[in-house]
Parts: C-alpha cells; structure tokens; sequence
C-alpha cells in the first residue's frame, strides 16, 4: 500500500497501467480491508485493478491433502502460485513486455534478484530501494495508518491466517480479531492429525500437536498480547 501511494505520486518515474491482486479466500479481514481501499485508490486514479482467484478453492485443496506444513506446502504452489500461473498466461497472450514492481525495501538486499534501476534489460524494479527507504520507515508507517486496525503495532508482518508457519503470537492475534477464524484454524488443523493417524502415519502441528499449540496460545500468548497493547495504551500520567 505504501509503495502504491508512492507510485501513483510518481507517475513520471514510474508508470502504472494495471495493479493485479491474488484474491485468496484466507487472507486476514484487515487484509481484505487494505485490498479494496487500494482498489479505490485505484479506480480514483483511471488505473484497472484486477484481482485474479485460484481455480481451486483452499477448502477444496484442503480436502484433497490436509493442512498443509512445512513438507506439504500446497498452500503455495497449489494455490497462490496458480493465480501466478493465470497472470503469466494473460501477459503471454498481450504479446508484451511487462515491467513489475516489487516492495523489498532498501535494507533487503540480500532478496534483491535484479539491479536497482536498470530497466532496460530486466522486468522488475524495486521503486522503494531505489528511493532509499528502508523497512523500518514502512512499519513506522503502517503504525500510524487506522485502515491497519493496530495489526502493525503488535506484529511486524503479514502472512495468511491459515499458514502453517504463524507464531504463536499471531494465533493469539488471531484468537483476538477474528474467534471465529481461530476455531477453524485449529478444527482444520486437529481433523489432518486425525485423518493422518488413520492411516497409521504420524503429524503433529508444529511438532507438538495441536492440542498443546493451542493450549500456549490460550493460557500464555493470549495474555502476552493483550499486556502488550494495554502497556502500548499508558500514558507517562498512567506511569
């Protein structure tokens, strides 16, 4: 959202005709939240904003092979990667070359694949490096913005709320904004261990199993997050 901002403000430098959103089904709701006020900002500005499904249901995929984890990452190239696959074959079919923007910021140069501003023979560019800004000025950032709903002043990134990697305080995060999210989180989860036991295998979320993750989330991250945000509300007359 901050590089969109940054784009639409410089359009000289950096021209924009089309922003493609992978709308996925397990995306937190404040997520879904800053996708349609892009969009608007979008549609504001005369620019097309499409959003692309996979052709396949997370629910469906989640029936063929269980939660996913770290072995099984369907989630990924199942899923998210074949709304990837549907951009590649409509650019294909435009008998174009298309240059992407990328939000790696200025101090994430060990994930840069291209150089900064060459755009003459790659099709990437990196507008956030090239304007020096670093990681740290976007979360500053995204704490002051209200369409953020305090997701940033507790939690440095966002991922989806059914990825098999959330910590423990996520969950707890999740537990917190959307109850029932996180019920489901942990039926899915629970039913793929069972199913996986039936068959004579063994599959324990995050190698400890279900029942314990979530017992941490409810008895200890559960009230982590909830001192920390309280301690975030204080005043110096509270202290």
């Amino acid at each position: 959202m901050f590089m969109l901002g940054l784009i639409l403000s410089n359009q000289d430098k950096y021209p924009l005709d089309l922003v493609v959103n992978f709308d996925l089904e397990i995306e937190w709701q404040v997520a879904k939240n800053v996708i349609n006020e892009m969009e608007r900002r979008c549609k504001e500005a005369g620019i097309p904003f499409v959003r692309i499904k996979p052709r396949k249901s997370w629910e469906d995929l989640y029936e063929k092979y269980g939660f996913p984890n770290a072995h099984a990452r369907w989630c990924n190239s199942d899923y998210k990667l074949d709304c990837k696959k549907q951009l590649n074959e409509w650019i294909a079919s435009q008998n174009c070359r298309p240059v992407a923007y990328i939000g790696l910021c200025a101090d994430e140069k060990k994930r840069f694949k291209y150089e900064i501003g060459d755009w003459e023979n790659q099709d990437v560019c990196y507008p956030l490096a090239e304007e020096g800004i670093e990681e740290s000025t976007i979360l500053y950032w995204a704490r002051k913005q209200s369409i953020f709903e305090g997701y940033y002043d507790n939690l440095d990134r966002m991922g989806c709320k059914r990825c098999p990697f959330l910590t423990m305080k996520e969950m707890a995060y999740l537990k917190q904004s959307e109850p029932e999210e996180y019920e489901a989180l942990f039926k899915y989860i629970k039913d793929t261990e069972n199913m996986v036991a039936s068959k004579g295998k063994k599959w324990l979320f995050k190698d400890k199993g279900s029942e314990v993750i979530r017992n941490r989330v409810d008895t200890k991250w559960t009230l982590i997050l909830e001192n920390e945000q309280n301690y975030k509300q204080l005043t110096i007359f509270d202290l």
